[in-house]
Formats: structure tokens, C-alpha cells, sequence
């Protein structure tokens, strides 16, 4: 047991000095000292992507090398032109992160959404709510910038599905592109590799590259016809199991020159059905592809912080009995974005003064509308956040949402206010 423990602290202090090395010499010469919040945002967000839950803050150690912490999301939303509004438990989500030995390491985070009530009735649960283990991990160190990770796994599908934690982004509501896209959250059971390395003396490349098992099949058929968008969402595939034979590869690559700017890229490939004749005559195969690829870049520059991402969705469409592809009003490569910049200011304008700021956000959100070739569902959204301290933030928010038809025409413009609050913990 003793023996343990040492290793555990040898391993902790070697990690500690690793970090603090890797600041050192990224900071060196380096990023604007606009204000010590501003650097500790930088430092945050501009590892956050490839640290994983080696970042993540306020781990608490409570004895036998064992870790805790978390974050809670509240929010109050209101749609100005029904005038409905609701108040929402959104998230509540503990981790946990186990050394166990200096190289074997575990970690995990189980979501409580909207206040989750389990109701057990002749054997069977219901209720309100959702409770979902978004992560769980073994973590194996073979060397330096190389690692073996198995369980399930957060899968490195764009950026912002890595650093999807609501206390370290400015806006409420997730980017429409990480919903109609890229499914985040996705989480998928598979083994695989990940780990930095250091090119130069001042960068910073990450990669992650998994086996997972993958999308099932997202295509909604009316007899032989597809009448409906490709839902990636309810494609994301069993954590237990797999519709068929193939697996998947899913991996991101990356490049940080300088502290400060990150620029990713990213895939999901895999087939996404069983080998079947359905009842009206559509043909699978069982070797259709699913392929989603991902662009992401993130610059910080003093006070000014500049984010964005690209998803596109290619898939190969079933056939009818005569070997033709389905005819389909589906977009045939549905895609989506978003750009964001944010302000830092109003350094110790509140309580506490030596840690407290605001930020000012404006995002602009496109996606395909998945209804019709061609449509378009888009949003802008401006925000006010005041954080006390960086891990936690008070945010108000106001949505433009529309849908751009084919040759221009716009739909009915909604609008909506958020106001919420997250913290870790």
C-alpha cells in the first residue's frame, strides 16, 4: 500500500512539472499579457481539447489516489413569439478520475439531464429526464505521447465535442452544427490511441485515433422512398453492440503553434447498416458508408478569442431490387458551421476583483435543414456572461432563429432569451 502511494506521488509531481514546463515554454516570448484572466482563459481553452480530463478543473483528491469533481448547468429559456417559457435543470454531471497506477488511469462522467425522476412500475423504469455515462475510460501510458485508451469514448468528432462542458463556453445553447452533424455529445465504446507531442519547442501537436463500433443506420424510409433527413442523432450507435459486421475508425489531428491558436481536423468513417432486403425492396448491402469529416480552429489574442467549426455528412444511399439508388429529397451532403467571436473585459469590475470579468459573444449557426435539399436552419445569438471566477459563468442570451429556402426566401423568425448559469465543482 505504501509502495502505492509513492508511486501515485511520483507520478502526480512528474505530471505537475511536465505541465508546468509545457506553459513555461509555450508563454515564453509568446501570447500578449493583456491580464492574468486572460492568460489563464488561454491556458483553459487552448489545451482543453487535447487534455481531456487531465484538464479538467477542481479534481478533488479524496485519499487512495481517487479524484472528484463536476459541473451543474441551470437555465431559464423564453420564446418571444409564443410566449412560452420554462425553467430547466438542464445538467448536473459528476466525474470521477482514478490513478491507479503511475502509467493506468481511469475516468469517467455520468450526465443528469433536466433533473432526471426514475419511476419503477411492474419491473419496467419511466419518468422525466435522462441519466447517461458520457465517458468512461482506461487510460494506459506506453511512453511519452503514446497511450492506449479503451471504454467508452468520447469520441474526437470536431472540437467542441471534446470541450463541450457548458462552464468553459460563452453561449447557452450548443452550436447547430454540433446537433444536426456532428451528434455531440457522441460517446462510443472502442479502444484506440492517443497522446502530444511537441514538434517544436513552442507547439503543441495532439491526435486521437479510435476503433468504435458506429452509426447505425440514419435514414428514414417511406416504402422505398426517403422522405426524411439523415438523423445522425438517433443513428448513434449501441455502446453493447453493433447493427453489423464493419467497425469504425473516428480520429482528430490537432496543430497548436503557439499558446493561443488551434487549428483541428477531424473524421468518422464506418458502415452503417446490416446486410438486408427490406419489405418494399430496399437493398443494403451492409457495406454503405457513413462518413462525417470536421474543421475546427480557436485563436485567442489578448482579450479577443475567435472560434469556429465545419461538419459535412457523405453517405451511400441504399438501392432498389433493379440495383438503382433511392431517388431522396435529402441533401446529399448535408454540412454546417459556426462562427463565434468573443470580448474578455471588465476585469474587477465586481467581486471578487482579482478574478472576475465579462465577456460579450456573437455566434452565427447554419445547418442544413434536412427537410429539403438545399434549406438551411440558421441562428444568431448574442450573449452577455459575467464570471466571477473562470469556472464560473452567469450568462444572458438572445437567439435569432430562421430557415433560408431554396432560391433566398426566409421562413418565420423566432426568437428566444436564455439565461443561465454553470459551474464546476
Amino acid at each position: 500500500m505504501l509502495q502505492r502511494q509513492l508511486d501515485s506521488l511520483r507520478g502526480v509531481t512528474a505530471r505537475n512539472e511536465q505541465h508546468i514546463m509545457e506553459l513555461d515554454e509555450r508563454t515564453a516570448g509568446g501570447a500578449p499579457a493583456r491580464a492574468a484572466q486572460a492568460g489563464d482563459t488561454a491556458r483553459r481553452r487552448a489545451l482543453a481539447s487535447t487534455s481531456g480530463i487531465y484538464g479538467k478543473p477542481f479534481l478533488r483528491r479524496a485519499g487512495g489516489g481517487a479524484a472528484v469533481g463536476g459541473y451543474v448547468d441551470l437555465q431559464f429559456s423564453s420564446d418571444l413569439g409564443s410566449h412560452a417559457s420554462r425553467f430547466d435543470a438542464t445538467r448536473l454531471v459528476p466525474f470521477i478520475f482514478a490513478e491507479i497506477t503511475d502509467r493506468l488511469h481511469f475516468g469517467t462522467e455520468i450526465e443528469f439531464e433536466h433533473g432526471p425522476v426514475i419511476e419503477v412500475e411492474d419491473g419496467e423504469a419511466s419518468g422525466s429526464g435522462e441519466v447517461n455515462v458520457e465517458f468512461a475510460t482506461l487510460d494506459y501510458t506506453l511512453r511519452d505521447g503514446l497511450n492506449i485508451r479503451a471504454g467508452m469514448i468520447l469520441s474526437p468528432l470536431g472540437r467542441f465535442n471534446l470541450v463541450h462542458d457548458s462552464p468553459i463556453n460563452d453561449l447557452t445553447d450548443r452550436p447547430l452544427v454540433d446537433r444536426g452533424v456532428i451528434p455531440t455529445t457522441l460517446s462510443e465504446s472502442g479502444v484506440g490511441l492517443f497522446g502530444t507531442l511537441y514538434p517544436t519547442g513552442r507547439s503543441l501537436l495532439g491526435y486521437e485515433l479510435y476503433v468504435v463500433n458506429g452509426f447505425r443506420n440514419p435514414l428514414e424510409l417511406d416504402g422505398a422512398n426517403l422522405v426524411e433527413g439523415i438523423d445522425v442523432r438517433e443513428a448513434r450507435g449501441e455502446r453493447g453492440d453493433d447493427n453489423n459486421a464493419g467497425k469504425a475508425l473516428v480520429g482528430r489531428l490537432a496543430f497548436s503553434p503557439f499558446l493561443g491558436l488551434e487549428v483541428g481536423a477531424s473524421a468518422h468513417s464506418g458502415t452503417y447498416a446490416a446486410k438486408e432486403t427490406t419489405g418494399a425492396g430496399v437493398v443494403y448491402r451492409g457495406d454503405e458508408r457513413l462518413t462525417i469529416a470536421a474543421l475546427d480552429a480557436t485563436l485567442q489574442h489578448g482579450p479577443l478569442e475567435l472560434l469556429g467549426e465545419y461538419g459535412r455528412i457523405s453517405i451511400d444511399l441504399p438501392r432498389d431490387a433493379a440495383g438503382r439508388v433511392l431517388a431522396s429529397s435529402v441533401a446529399a451532403n448535408p454540412f454546417g458551421f459556426y462562427a463565434q467571436a468573443n470580448w474578455h473585459w471588465g476585469h474587477g469590475l465586481l467581486a471578487p476583483r482579482a478574478s472576475s470579468h465579462f465577456t460579450s459573444a456573437i455566434r452565427w449557426d447554419a445547418v442544413d435543414d434536412r427537410g429539403a435539399a438545399g434549406a438551411r436552419a440558421e441562428r444568431l445569438t448574442t450573449g452577455l456572461n459575467w464570471r466571477p471566477v473562470e469556472d464560473a459563468v452567469l450568462k444572458t442570451d438572445f437567439q435569432w432563429n430562421w430557415t433560408t429556402l431554396p432560391g433566398g426566401a426566409r421562413g418565420d423568425l423566432q426568437r428566444r432569451v436564455l439565461v443561465s448559469m454553470a459551474t464546476y465543482f
